[in-house]
């Protein structure tokens, strides 16, 4: 980032590079416009660094491994089938790398600037961007906000070692024994059968009368 007293301009500005922001952000500059996009994370959002990607790769890593162990009625016999945990979560890190690489190079290849930092407005048509050293001033015609959302931390459960957001739960170190999920929508369904499938004793705590609650039933 540039530090610099003249306040860059451009036509569209994209607060927020997840799935929402990035796409967007291309298209506008497939139109003609100068676009800057500004995010303080990873380029990807939650869904490719810590949502639906991660989530979807221990999902399969788990289902491998049930496969491996459960598959002597078709008359495969695996013996002695056991997880290397880390190796799952570092070929989980690759998967992620190799997907935020690309939004990246697309990104670029549509001439979109992207900048690393928080997105401070001024006004309506200005906004600061700041990240821990540096800050630059940007006037834009036209703002996408495309932050997208975080978890809400309970007041009975705050944050822990042990008491963990879905984040802390794609990136564990070792496979836990037991398992509580508090909430039975699609990201707690998700990794608790994820983790159940590596093994662990999994219960899942839902206030209302269904899990998955938003989906139609079949």
């Amino acid at each position: 980032m540039v530090v610099g007293d003249f306040p860059e301009e451009v036509d569209t500005l994209v607060v927020g590079a997840g799935p929402g922001g990035y796409v967007a952000a291309i298209r506008a500059a497939q139109m003609g416009q100068k676009v800057t996009i500004v995010d303080k994370g990873n380029l990807g959002g939650v869904c490719l660094n810590v949502g639906c990607i991660p989530s979807k790769a221990l999902i399969s890593a788990g289902h491998r491994y049930e496969h491996a162990k459960d598959s002597e009625e078709m008359g495969i016999v695996a013996e002695n089938v056991s997880v290397n945990f880390d190796k799952t979560q570092e070929w989980k890190g690759k998967i992620v790398n190799k997907l935020t690489g690309g939004v990246e190079s697309l990104l670029k290849a549509n001439k979109v600037d992207i900048v690393k930092g928080e997105a401070y407005f001024v006004d309506q048509n200005t906004v600061k961007i700041m990240d821990e050293k540096n800050s630059q001033t940007y006037k834009f015609n036209n703002c996408i906000i495309a932050t997208g959302s975080r978890t809400i931390e309970l007041k009975p459960f705050p944050y822990s070692d042990r008491v963990l957001d879905s984040t802390g739960a794609i990136n564990l170190k070792e496979i836990p024994e037991k398992l509580v999920v508090i909430g039975g929508g699609y990201i707690g369904t998700e990794l608790g059968g994820a983790y159940a499938s590596f093994g662990s004793e999994v219960t899942i705590l839902e206030g209302t009368k269904d899990v998955l609650g938003g989906f139609e039933k079949v």
